[in-house]
């Protein structure tokens, strides 16, 4: 008994007919139309009166006339007819042949005239339109969308589950999951998975509040798109055998067991699943723990241990990620190009990093990598919280919510005791430190004043002048009067007697740090009780004389009257993991605590370096030759950004819009020689549970199979091996550019003469187009993208150096310096080398040019030209003045 159709099937059936109508109508028109039109209005072209050849060639010897015209305008319009006719029947053949794919996918009679010209456009519209309204007519809409090159995917049921198990007994999911595959109608799904067409309105219901991946939602049951996500109403009865070509729903696993308590870092333990792009695959299907659904929004934590005793906010871990990049500028600085460094391991000539440094800063890159992670298609780790904005001291976290500073800001000041006393105090000094290295080179919002000896009983490695957010002075008397000067410049703003000062440093919280015991008590009571929005007085010790009393305990705990940080957990330092900072702080401006390395000069004592003249000596070949094109099938280009050639064309991925598979992909091909399980988990930030991260790294190596098939068509080959426990790319058929540039180095610094010395120096420069992974922030990629950038910077440079030595031209080095200048902004060591060939050349005015673009970038960066770089032009001419409106960025 035939089953009657939902009420919406007999609109769309309505419309079919009408589309059908329309088209067919446009269709007798140019086909029988335009002819019957050519022959009432002119007739048929060919005269009457000529019966042979030489009568049509008499005929047109006559003089023209205007039957003779409309005629031949006639003969025209016929060959036009005639050739339309034939693209008719061509696009009616093509169209054929692919009838049951256009029947699945509408979408490619629209791909189709647009990648034809009008005249062919409009023929295939016309008979692709009629087909598709004859299709409709006859069949429900279904699902559009284009199949990939895997072929069409079968489709899968996956089970839901809460992602964090509460204490209570959560309530069990009402609805699985399922992934729209081409073809598919809510009608045939009802049938197919729940054994009545007619539950489809059930389905509806349940999946119309889904945001799709392409953040559509489901507005008719008659619409509906490949790949999106739809809800089934849970069956309890036994359901139908599934039919013998649709795959087995699998079968859904036990129960998670608890998970075991959380590390000190507030990470928590996720739940695991696939999006839908992993599950559809041509391979066998791997077992895996349940898709997890999150019931509410997952609290990122804020807190960050970073060692015994010692634990800081996030907004501080940016701060310390701000004053890494800063120390590395400076090493950078003084670092001079070396060839045997270009063949050492990438890893190894990045800033040495303490264990403290290194959680501090693997949390925040951890931070930034998450804002390009989508959970529901691959859970990772917990990420933690998002830093506070630039400038922002924080001292505590409450219920997972960092508290900041100025919640110490109340009349009558504060009294830190208790066993964690100096340790939060030793922390506040740090976190406003750190808080002024995400603001340079503009003024800190937030200044510590306090006394040496309170300092050094705190740091004892702190140094007076090293820090702009930190105001030391010899006594506590010097410091009551630093306090009253920033309290009288405070009411200067606020009258807006001072504006000047006011547009350039504006109102900052000062906060006065000393301990208990001083000599003049009345008068830090006197700075307590003042204007607590500019001033907070913060004192130490077993003395309790002023302010309210504040009890730390050893594990942070605060107790007191400050309704913020009543039970909040105070963040604290021990004394060597506070040095480790302190010591990353000196060096973000640029003071070295560490002896120097032989290579190294003083910047105070560096003398200018002597050049000679560029040497004419018998110039090398001019026409360097090219990097040898790849002859592997693929490569991947990780430099720049993520792109995949073919034998040499760009191919766009449609599989690797999903993030982590692109992220798979560029891990694996930055890392050759291949990568364990663990390490790609460590690396990607994926589950904790091994079984869980086992089954999404394999699901992750299909999903880069199916787009290299996809892209080549080779089913056949594996492209991502495995052997052991050891993933990597196929060298056989993959090439990756980053692994031809240090090829290249590697070259270079094994060369046995200079000449083969430079041209390997210059494959590898013209191969570096950019960082790694630009504009990804993957996690692993930072250090990578370090030292490779790194590489870059100095094979330029080595090349620069050959060519001002080697040739009687010195446009060529300089040219190669402004490149290494364009890479580095910043790298005075280049500049200073654009300088001292500008003045050999003659060209003062041009070196004083690039001294002023030097000072003007390096005072974005809260710094300035050293000594040896402007003892350059002390004994060079001054500038032209009229050289003067030339443009800054002119360097040569």
């Amino acid at each position: 008994m035939p089953t009657p159709a939902p009420p919406r099937h007999t609109a769309h059936r309505l419309a079919a007919v009408a589309r059908f109508l329309l088209s067919g109508s446009a269709l007798a028109a140019a086909v029988v139309g335009i002819p019957y039109a050519l022959t009432v209005t002119v007739g048929m072209p060919w005269p009457e009166q000529v019966a042979s050849l030489d009568d049509l060639l008499q005929r047109l010897e006559q003089p023209v006339s205007d039957p003779f015209m409309l005629q031949v305008l006639a003969l025209v319009g016929w060959v036009c007819w005639t050739y339309f006719i034939a693209l008719l029947l061509r696009e009616s053949l093509w169209l054929l042949g692919r009838l049951p794919v256009l029947a699945a996918d509408a979408a490619l009679l629209r791909r189709r005239a647009a990648s034809l010209p009008a005249h062919r456009a409009a023929a295939v519209l016309l008979v692709g339109t009629l087909l598709l309204a004859l299709i409709g007519m006859w069949r429900l809409p279904v699902a559009h969308a284009s199949n990939t090159a895997a072929g069409p995917a079968p489709s899968v049921i996956a089970a839901t589950a809460p992602q964090h198990v509460p204490p209570a007994r959560a309530p069990r999911a009402e609805y699985t999951a399922y992934t729209v595959r081409s073809g598919d109608t809510l009608w045939d799904i009802a049938d197919r998975h729940l054994g009545d067409p007619m539950l489809w309105p059930k389905i509806y219901q349940l999946s119309c509040a889904i945001r799709q991946s392409d953040g559509q939602l489901l507005s008719d049951p008659d619409l509906i798109v490949p790949g999106w996500q739809m809800h089934l109403p849970r069956i309890e009865a036994s359901a139908p055998a599934p039919a013998p070509n649709s795959p087995r729903p699998p079968v859904d696993p036990p129960p998670p067991t608890p998970s075991p308590a959380p590390e000190p870092t507030g990470e928590q333990p996720h739940g695991h699943g696939k999006g839908g792009d992993e599950r559809r695959n041509e391979e066998r299907p791997t077992g895996r723990p349940e898709r997890a659904h999150s019931q509410a929004p997952e609290r990122r934590p804020a807190t960050i241990s970073v060692g015994v005793a010692s634990a800081i906010g996030v907004t501080t871990a940016a701060g310390i990620a701000a004053a890494i990049g800063f120390a590395r500028w400076h090493a950078a600085r003084r670092r001079a190009p070396r060839l045997e460094t270009l063949a050492a391991p990438l890893a190894d000539d990045d800033l040495l990093l303490s264990d403290a440094l290194e959680r501090s800063n693997q949390a925040h890159l951890a931070t930034l990598a998450a804002r390009h992670h989508n959970p529901e298609t691959l859970p990772r780790r917990t990420a933690p919280a998002e830093p506070q904005p630039p400038g922002t001291v924080t001292v505590a976290a409450h219920h997972g919510v960092e508290v900041r500073a100025d919640s110490l800001a109340i009349p009558g000041g504060v009294h830190l005791t208790g066993p964690g006393a100096d340790a939060a105090a030793r922390h506040l000094a740090i976190a406003i430190a750190s808080a002024a290295e995400r603001l340079r080179p503009t003024p800190p919002r937030v200044r510590l004043i306090t006394p040496a000896a309170t300092l050094r009983r705190l740091l004892p490695t702190a140094a007076h002048d090293a820090l702009c957010a930190w105001t030391v002075t010899d006594t506590a008397t010097e410091a009551f009067e630093t306090a009253e000067h920033a309290l009288l410049g405070c009411s200067r703003h606020e009258q807006h007697f001072d504006a000047l000062s006011l547009e350039r440093n504006g109102t900052a919280l000062h906060i006065l740090l000393v301990d208990g015991a001083v000599d003049d008590p009345v008068r830090l009571h006197a700075l307590a009780s003042a204007n607590a929005c500019h001033l907070t007085v913060i004192t130490l010790g077993p003395h309790h004389e002023h302010g309210k009393r504040l009890t730390v305990a050893a594990d942070g705990t605060a107790n007191g009257p400050l309704t913020a940080l009543d039970n909040a957990v105070m963040f604290l330092l021990a004394p060597d993991v506070a040095a480790e900072f302190l010591e990353t702080l000196h060096a973000a401006h640029g003071r070295r605590t560490a002896p120097a390395e032989p290579d190294d000069e003083p910047e105070e004592e560096r003398a200018p370096e002597q050049v000679p003249a560029p040497v004419p000596q018998q110039p090398p070949p001019t026409n360097r030759p090219a990097a040898p094109a790849p002859t592997h099938e693929l490569h991947l280009r990780l430099l720049g950004g993520f792109k995949l050639f073919v034998h040499g064309k760009e191919c766009a991925l449609t599989d690797t819009r999903k993030e982590e598979t692109r992220e798979f992909i560029a891990l694996l091909a930055a890392h050759p020689e291949g990568l364990r399980g663990e390490e790609i988990a460590e690396k990607m930030q994926l589950s904790d549970d091994p079984v869980a991260a086992r089954a999404e790294i394999e699901n992750l190596r299909r999903a880069a199979r199916r787009v290299f098939r996809g892209a080549t068509g080779k089913k056949e080959v594996a492209f991502v091996l495995l052997s052991g426990q050891v993933h990597k790319l196929d060298p056989q058929y993959i090439t990756t550019d980053s692994a031809v540039f240090t090829d290249a180095l590697k070259q270079a610094a094994a060369a046995d003469s200079t000449y083969a010395r430079a041209e390997a120096l210059g494959r590898a420069t013209d191969i570096y187009t950019g960082p790694l992974c630009d504009g990804s922030d993957y996690l692993w990629a930072h250090g990578l993208r370090a030292a490779l950038h790194r590489r870059a910077l100095d094979a330029l440079m080595l090349l620069a150096e050959h060519m001002a030595q080697h040739s009687a031209d010195a446009e060529p080095a300089l040219a190669l310096l402004n490149q290494a200048a364009d890479l580095d902004p910043e790298n005075e060591r280049v500049y200073r080398r654009i300088i001292q060939l500008q003045l050999v050349l003659g060209r003062d005015d041009a070196a004083h040019r690039t001294l002023g673009l030097l000072t003007e970038r390096l005072a974005a960066i809260d710094a300035e030209p050293e000594a040896a770089t402007l003892a350059l032009l002390q004994q060079s001419n001054p500038p032209n003045p009229r050289a003067s409106t030339t443009k800054t960025t002119v360097r040569r």
